[in-house]
């Protein structure tokens, strides 16, 4: 409940700033430059069954693009962490990747994967995918070599002890990690609506309606502010599933359970 209320107030906040800089910049300019939180609402209410359908999209490309990189970064992380023949010929490569931006390849995936939904979900997962791979393998790397012979020898094999130590050691670390990389996650959905989705209609992604209302001040706003929410949405949703997935790493914290 205290977690809510923060946030509540927060948005509080970010729309009390947001009306008066709109005030101050229509006073300096002598004409209207920002609309108002409550022309955008207003506008949002009038377009209020396109931009559902929009974030709908928008929330399940996402939704799908963070379990992709989960499925297939988190192995791959913990494998090149954990392993140290694999860390030497991988990490490199890895960290060649890494900072790699996927806008920079946007041509390319184009040629690759064309306009369909597959190269706005690659996208999304190019981003994502290294954040989980870097965080998994930089938490693999400094397991205890106590905690792993501990339950060597207790018979355990090389997958309960990835099953036992590895993945409980290093899961807070990565779920960490994946909440902070929702706004990149966030932005490259953009782009991909945006650079990747002219031929959608405005329903189909946020991105593609912040786009198509471009010269609609108020409208594109709302839809800036419904990506904003989504971002929030999937923040909350990492730290409820770390919280659930990860009780340890909050006990003792005040306010843990709230």
């Amino acid at each position: 409940m205290r977690q809510a209320i923060a946030y509540l107030l927060g948005v509080i906040l970010v729309f009390g700033a947001w009306a008066m800089i709109s005030y101050a910049l229509a006073e300096l300019k002598g004409r209207p430059v920002l609309p108002y939180p409550w022309q955008a609402a207003s506008a949002a209410g009038e377009n209020i069954w396109t931009l559902l359908s929009a974030f709908g999209f928008s929330a399940l490309r996402f939704l799908v693009a963070l379990a992709i990189s989960f499925f297939l970064g988190l192995p791959v992380g913990l494998a090149v962490g954990f392993e140290p023949k694999l860390d030497q010929f991988l990490s490199p490569l890895i960290y060649l990747l890494y900072p790699m931006p996927p806008v920079a390849l946007l041509l390319f995936l184009y040629l690759a994967f064309g306009l369909g939904e597959v190269v706005r979900l690659v996208v999304v997962v190019m981003a994502l995918f290294f954040q989980v791979v870097v965080a998994a393998q930089g938490a693999a790397k400094f397991i205890s070599p106590t905690h792993v012979l501990s339950v060597r020898s207790a018979g355990a094999s090389r997958w309960q002890v990835y099953w036992h130590v590895v993945i409980p050691a290093t899961l807070p670390n990565v779920l960490t990690a994946a909440r902070v990389s929702v706004g990149l996650g966030i932005t490259m959905l953009y782009i991909a609506e945006t650079k990747l989705g002219i031929l959608l209609p405005p329903g189909q992604g946020l991105g593609r309606f912040i786009e198509y209302y471009t010269f609609r001040a108020d409208i594109a706003l709302a839809g800036v502010v419904a990506l904003a929410i989504l971002g929030l949405l999937f923040y909350v949703l990492l730290e409820v599933l770390e919280r659930k997935l990860c009780p340890w790493k909050y006990v003792g914290v005040k306010g843990a359970g709230s």
